[in-house]
């Protein structure tokens, strides 16, 4: 093959063959971008926050408040207890930042209108 007498369609296939891979199908539901949800990483523990993107297990939250103990309300259970009924009382929930780059995801829950609620309007814990 002479390099110089390709055809077009030759030359299309010959650089197909070097283009990167396809991107991988997220795991998560594009429909949660812009929602208030609640993030397990493996290293950093427990967010809620408004996903603005996500790759992979990474994720960018805003207005995001680490959960540094929570306990779900009206007796549910889990991490998905809390992300229909919201925090309990007895929750330490920090302040709220900017934004956050989390890494090393293991779930991403979306909030119920209640848990967000909660969340959000919970005191900070300045420990």
């Amino acid at each position: 093959m002479n390099i110089d007498e390709l055809t077009i369609g030759q030359a299309k296939a010959l650089a197909g063959m070097f283009a990167p891979a396809a991107p991988a199908t997220q795991p998560i539901d594009c429909k949660m971008i812009g929602k208030y949800v609640i993030v397990r990483c493996r290293d950093a523990g427990v967010h809620a926050g408004v996903l603005e993107s996500y790759s992979g297990r990474e994720c960018v939250l805003t207005e995001s408040r680490r959960m540094w103990y929570w306990k779900p309300a009206d007796g549910q259970k889990y991490l998905s207890g809390l992300a229909i009924a919201g925090a309990d009382e007895a929750s330490k929930i920090g302040v709220a930042l900017p934004r956050i780059f989390l890494t090393e995801n293991c779930e991403i829950i979306e909030c119920s209108a209640k848990a967000e609620g909660s969340i959000r309007g919970a005191k900070a814990d300045e420990n």
